[in-house]
């Protein structure tokens, strides 16, 4: 049988793991969803073995295995409800407007430099990440559609051409912190940016072109 020593151990254990980083600290007064939840798996999972002939230590080992897989079980699950939530956040953070046409890696470079002319660097930043996209579809290493993220277009880029994966996930973190995240965007940092793209897209057009 599980005694009450045992289940005060259990909850104690419980606290350390909801205090951990990857949970957050909870600033305000009164206890978290996530709290409420593992308690309640800490005392049906006591309630179960109170009721059965299981001896402390058997129980004990018992006791952690469930409570780590409702701990597994959780974080999957943000995890999953996250990058639903990245696919269908506001319609204002989403890099494709609605019925948006997909245009030239050019044509967006140009608006990139027209945005940032006009100190627009936010939505300089959406088209010059629309370049490279573009620039990669219109050699069949990734296919752009609305819904994907940019992991998924990562997924496909290393399939392809893994090359680029570097060069990808540099403007890729760039991006999400300027358009997801809404960072300030130094003036010099957004043309470094920019003039980088266009060495490596304009370079590798000039490649394409004497094959």
């Amino acid at each position: 049988m599980i005694d009450s020593e045992m289940l005060t151990q259990d909850k104690e254990r419980l606290a350390d793991i909801l205090a951990r980083d990857e949970f957050g600290e909870v600033k305000k007064q009164g206890k978290s969803w996530l709290d409420a939840l593992f308690e309640e798996i800490l005392d049906t999972i006591a309630r179960m073995l109170q009721s059965a002939d299981v001896s402390p230590g058997t129980a004990s080992v018992l006791s952690k295995v469930i409570v780590a897989a409702a701990v597994i079980g959780v974080i999957v699950f943000l995890l999953i409800w996250w990058r639903r939530m990245v696919r269908r956040g506001p319609a204002e953070n989403q890099l494709l407007a609605r019925e948006e046409r997909i245009r030239t890696y050019a044509d967006y470079l140009r608006e990139a430099k027209e945005r940032g002319q006009k100190e627009d660097w936010r939505e300089g930043v959406r088209y010059s990440f629309l370049a490279l996209l573009s620039f990669m579809q219109e050699r069949s290493w990734v296919r752009i559609e609305s819904w994907k993220t940019n992991w998924e277009y990562l997924d496909e880029l290393q399939a392809r051409q893994p090359e680029w994966e570097t060069f990808f996930r540099t403007h890729a973190r760039l991006f999400e912190q300027v358009w997801y995240g809404r960072a300030e965007l130094a003036p010099a940092a957004f043309w470094e940016s920019l003039s980088e793209l266009e060495r490596r897209l304009h370079g590798e057009g000039k490649h394409d072109e004497r094959r």
